[in-house]
């Protein structure tokens, strides 16, 4: 008899101790599977921080990203949405260390620089090909002016890679075909104060 009480009880001790066993493994294995979890997402987080933080690198050579309905014009403050005029600047804050400037209208981006070039050191500029949309050098383009053009904050300019295209569209619109340093001499002006190019012939 007492033998058999030994042996239950020896049994139920066995399997108390075989779940208390089980139960500490099954706990271990959840443990390290919340650091395996914690070190995933930690790392996700680190690198949207990165991403978010760092983002793409402006050199001399890179023209803007604009988000179109969404990024705003430096000087006017109005919403950029239509790709055919909007322009940019790469200014130099410091050595090696690059910006953007961006406007929603061409001749805006001409005011901007004789406003602020001796204050900025401004070494590239950018527009957009009428036809294609791509970013262009702006000093390399040509240009047409035309009041009859009717750009996003009325300096009526629009920019070619091709000068061919450029003299069509101009024919078209009763407007000149002028290069970058001829826009610079003409000067540009704020629409509603007389011609907002002061042609120079």
């Amino acid at each position: 008899m007492h033998n058999e009480q030994w042996k239950m009880h020896n049994g139920k001790w066995g399997e108390w101790r075989e779940g208390e066993v089980n139960q500490a493994n099954t706990i271990g294995r959840l443990y390290q599977f919340s650091e395996y979890l914690r070190n995933i997402l930690l790392l996700i987080a680190l690198i949207l921080v990165l991403a978010g933080c760092g983002g793409p690198k402006v050199t001399a050579e890179t023209p803007p990203e604009i988000r179109y309905g969404e990024d705003v014009c430096v000087r006017c403050g109005m919403i950029i949405s239509d790709e055919r005029y909007a322009a940019g600047l790469v200014v130099e804050t410091e050595p090696g260390r690059f910006e953007h400037r961006i406007f929603d209208d061409i001749g805006g981006m001409f005011l901007h620089a004789a406003e602020h070039g001796d204050n900025e050191s401004i070494v590239r500029y950018f527009v957009h090909d009428y036809h294609s949309l791509a970013w262009i050098d702006a000093q390399k383009a040509s240009f047409v002016s035309s009041q009859s053009m009717l750009t996003p904050m009325g300096f009526g300019l629009t920019a070619f890679d091709d000068a061919a295209a450029a003299q069509f569209v101009a024919d078209e619109w009763d407007g000149e075909v002028l290069t970058f340093a001829q826009v610079q001499e003409a000067g540009v002006t704020m629409p509603g104060m007389g011609s907002s190019m002061q042609h120079q012939h």
